[in-house]
């Protein structure tokens, strides 16, 4: 029924302007003769409904032809750039309705090209063009009602054709518009558009541009202009992350500038709701200085209308990210730019989180950095720790030792043996294991200032730090307990294998008076603490511990089973005090301390503990009884739970009779063989688990 006639020829690009009549002035369209040409459109259109009023060809024709060249020319237009646009797909409306569709943009897009509207009336005249669009769409088109009645919103036609005349508009002129104060005309869908297709040229700074200026509409005058940037920015949200931070942290301060300021209810929402998704942007791009502008925005509405960002902040979600943005520090190994910046502004809960996480580090790096960040915190920081530590109940006081060890140590040596006299057994279990995390010096004075204070049971694992710390200063401390007859066997056999780990050469008549003493026909000290002098004096004076193990009658075989050194400048916070070993078959447990006893089946164990499986899991911290069983021989010790595997359980010996850990040497020779070597370098970092936050 209609043809473009001379439409294909117009123009250099069929649709988009150029040609007689586009900025030639040789025809100056009016809005008034496209719009009778759309009711046209509209009568034709019920005429194919109704055939009471069908109108034929020749009359729509002639009607057509009465209508001034210049409407004319601007339906040839329509045509063509319908014709190009997909010659071979299948309409998603009907035919009619989209040339009435293509003849409203294409007089609006001449009209915009020759400079007889400007950007801001663009969607006025569409919104003009639509109400003539209506009938006709109502006639032809049921879409709209078919998504209605699904329950799907339905976009508004005017917006639909204002993006589409966005689209036809050349580039250098949405260019022009863009970087105007009329950027916020433009849909977001074309804004998106364009950007994302600079960004793939490469055009970063038109990009930057382009974004802060879209961003300032939000403080236009007009409240049409202040509602379309709003919904804007929080549709582009992602591209303004997607940068160096700046469009990101300039747009953030203009729309709380805007906050702080807008009055009308609905603005308020709209420009809320897009402050808050560029708050989250900031927070999942980890850009520290864009969150740091938006929480000082807040404080600067606050201030201006109290009361009102009450809902905000927990939808910013800055508090509750916390743990993330550590986290990242943490895998990275650095404190990014500006993030001590924003966790200062939330040092109560940097501190909580902090606290805790120390407790789960495996690497002296991770440590180290917590401290970092609290130390930046400022003195205020330390000193709420230490105040921690000194009135806090047991569970909380004991988690802040680790990192108040690494602040001031010197307040940890004065506080902390009078708090232990209040602790129950296992928060001293807990203070040796969060001293093991202090550098090596510190450790070792800490661990000598505070072991008269310990539980008996938790001395040995004091003094096995004190040996592992490679520092000298443990050394008097450990020669007293080894020289000391009433020290407990298990402790002073732990000391000795202290002694040796530190190359105590001070010790080496101490190792050999232990090692020879006979009494007639037996020697003094039991076998298991010779082993243990024989082993230290081999590290002391090598050759004179050669000599001495030859005429001392131990088997060879049973020196083979030896304290671990420690490897200088390792990573990892707690190294193996013993070589694992993995036995041929697994050995028996049974607990003997409990009101539900249990039994425990170990497939590893060495001179320091093991892992076992049982049908109950104990807390970290908790003591253990256990009977060992082989043929006829049993075996007893104390032992402290370590951790929890899915369906194992660590634990370590903190008691044992010198004679029933010789039956273990005895037993871990048969069932384990040699000892597996493993280096420290080969456990891996394993980041990223997030502690729990205690209440």
């Amino acid at each position: 029924m209609l043809h473009a006639g001379g439409g294909a020829g117009v123009g250099g690009v069929p649709g988009l302007g150029g040609g007689v009549g586009a900025g030639g002035g040789a025809y100056s369209v009016e809005e008034e003769d496209v719009r009778s040409m759309l009711q046209l459109f509209s009568q034709l259109g019920k005429s194919r409904k109704d055939s009471e009023h069908r109108m034929d060809v020749p009359t729509f024709q002639s009607r057509l032809s009465a209508m001034p060249v210049r409407a004319q020319y601007t339906l040839q237009q329509a045509l063509a750039g319908l014709a190009a646009q997909a010659p071979d797909a299948k309409p998603d409306k009907p035919m009619l309705l989209k040339l009435a569709e293509h003849v409203a943009i294409r007089f609006a897009l001449d009209s915009y090209e020759k400079g007889e509207l400007r950007v801001n009336a663009v969607k006025q005249l569409l919104d003009r063009m639509n109400t003539e669009i209506e009938a006709l769409r109502k006639i032809l088109s049921t879409q709209e009602e078919m998504m209605s009645q699904a329950g799907l919103s339905v976009q508004s036609y005017t917006e639909l054709l204002d993006q589409e005349f966005w689209e036809q508009v050349p580039e250098e002129n949405k260019k022009e518009v863009l970087t105007s104060d009329e950027a916020w005309c433009v849909p977001p869908r074309n804004v998106r558009a364009f950007l994302e297709d600079m960004l793939r040229r490469g055009e970063l700074k038109t990009v930057n541009e382009i974004l802060m200026k879209y961003a300032s509409c939000v403080g236009l005058e007009a409240p049409e202009a202040r509602r379309t940037t709003a919904i804007g920015l929080s549709d582009l949200g992602e591209l303004y992350g997607s940068g160096d931070g700046s469009a990101l942290m300039e747009a953030i301060k203009k729309l709380g500038n805007q906050l702080a300021i807008e009055r009308e209810p609905e603005l308020q929402t709209l420009v809320s709701a897009a402050f808050v998704r560029l708050s989250q942007e900031a927070a999942s791009k980890r850009c520290y200085p864009a969150m740091q502008q938006a929480l000082s925005s807040l404080e600067n509405v606050e201030t201006q209308r109290p009361g009102s960002t009450q809902s905000l902040r927990p939808r910013i979600g800055a508090e509750e990210r916390l743990p993330e943005f550590i986290e990242e520090a943490m895998r990275s190994g650095h404190i990014a730019d500006g993030m001590m910046d924003i966790l200062n502004l939330m040092p109560k809960a940097t501190i909580h989180y902090v606290t805790n996480r120390f407790g789960h580090c495996g690497f002296r790096e991770d440590c180290e950095l917590l401290a970092t960040i609290i130390r930046n915190l400022g003195e205020d920081a330390t000193q709420r720790l230490l105040e921690t530590l000194q009135t806090a109940p047991a569970t909380e006081a004991v988690e802040a030792i680790g990192l108040v060890s690494q602040l001031s140590p010197e307040n940890v040596e004065k506080i902390l043996p009078a708090r232990l006299s209040q602790w129950p057994r296992s928060s001293h279990d807990r203070t040796v294991r969060q001293l093991s995390a202090t550098p090596a010096e510190e450790r070792a004075r800490l661990l000598v200032a505070i072991y008269d204070s310990l539980d008996a049971l938790i001395r040995p694992l004091a003094i096995d730090e004190m040996g592992m710390s490679g520092q000298a200063s443990g050394i008097p401390k450990l020669i007293e307990l080894v020289q000391n007859d009433s020290t407990p066997g298990f402790t002073r056999l732990k000391a000795i294998e202290a002694l040796g780990r530190l190359r105590a050469s001070g010790s080496s008549q101490l190792f050999q008076h232990i090692l020879d003493t006979r009494q007639v026909w037996r020697w003094v000290y039991p076998n298991e603490l010779r082993i243990a002098a024989a082993q230290a004096l081999m590290r002391v004076e090598p050759t004179m511990g050669m000599e001495k193990v030859a005429a001392s009658g131990i088997d060879r075989k049973e020196l083979t089973l030896e304290p671990a050194d420690p490897e200088a400048n390792a990573s990892v916070i707690r190294q193996r005090r013993y070589a694992r070993l993995k036995l041929a078959r697994n050995l028996i447990a049974v607990t003997t301390n409990l009101r539900g006893n249990f039994r425990l089946s170990i497939p590893e164990l060495n001179l320091g503990g093991g892992i076992g499986s049982g049908e109950r899991h104990l807390a970290p911290g908790s003591l253990l009884s256990l009977k060992f069983s082989h043929g006829v021989r049993t075996i007893k010790a104390q032992a402290i739970v370590r951790g929890a595997r899915p369906q194992a359980m660590a634990f370590e010996f903190v008691d044992m009779d010198l004679d029933e850990r010789y039956r273990l040497r005895k037993l871990l020779l048969e069932l384990g063989g040699l000892p597996l070597v493993a280096q420290v370098t080969n456990r891996t970092r394993r980041r990223g688990r997030v502690a729990l936050a205690k209440s």
